[in-house]
């Protein structure tokens, strides 16, 4: 799947070096905080949609090739109703961690199980976390299946295409011809 992504770069939110990458084999301290604002366009995915996304990283060294991420991203996202198509705003928030494993060679697929004990460890063939992947990563995870614009939304007419929470079209009361037309039928009854 083809994900076209654009980026913004405000470095004056990051602690130090590239707001994009954390840079783990740098990381000497015990616990290091890196701040970083994204703009991401996800073009290939539908509904379309484009977050501003705020992030916060909070990296810890446990062992000398084990590392904690800590993070809490906060997004204010614009898509389109899954029902009605119309342009809709919401906010996301969502804490996360990985633990990042520095490995000379990736794990076999073998070697991991993938249940839930393992599914955020991450193992790195070099220390760089790209942090534009790791939020795009957790905002899809983060937001609902389902994005409408309001619980009553009435979404399009399956003939016209008439948005019907604006209108109320002609077609329902004249499908004579559709499968439940039968159960019509038997609730006049």
């Amino acid at each position: 799947m083809g994900i076209f992504v654009s980026f913004v770069r405000t470095p004056e939110l990051v602690s130090r070096g590239d707001p994009m990458k954390i840079l783990l084999a740098e990381n000497s301290t015990n616990r290091k905080k890196y701040s970083v604002r994204e703009f991401v366009q996800f073009s290939d995915t539908v509904p379309m949609f484009e977050a501003e996304i705020t992030g916060s990283f909070l990296v810890s060294r446990k062992k000398e090739d084990l590392f904690h991420l800590e993070g809490e991203l906060t997004a204010a996202v614009v898509s389109t109703c899954d029902r009605c198509g119309c342009r809709i705003e919401y906010g996301v928030q969502h804490d996360f961690f990985y633990h990042y494993h520095l490995e000379s060679e990736p794990v076999r697929e073998s070697d991991y199980d993938g249940t839930d004990e393992n599914c955020e460890d991450v193992y790195l063939v070099e220390p760089v976390v790209e942090t534009v992947d790791v939020l795009k990563e957790q905002l899809l995870l983060a937001m609902p299946q389902q994005s409408l614009c309001g619980e009553q939304c009435k979404g399009l007419c399956n003939r016209c295409g008439m948005n019907l929470n604006e209108n109320q079209c002609k077609c329902s009361e004249n499908n004579e011809n559709s499968p439940f037309a039968i159960l019509k039928k038997l609730q006049n009854n």
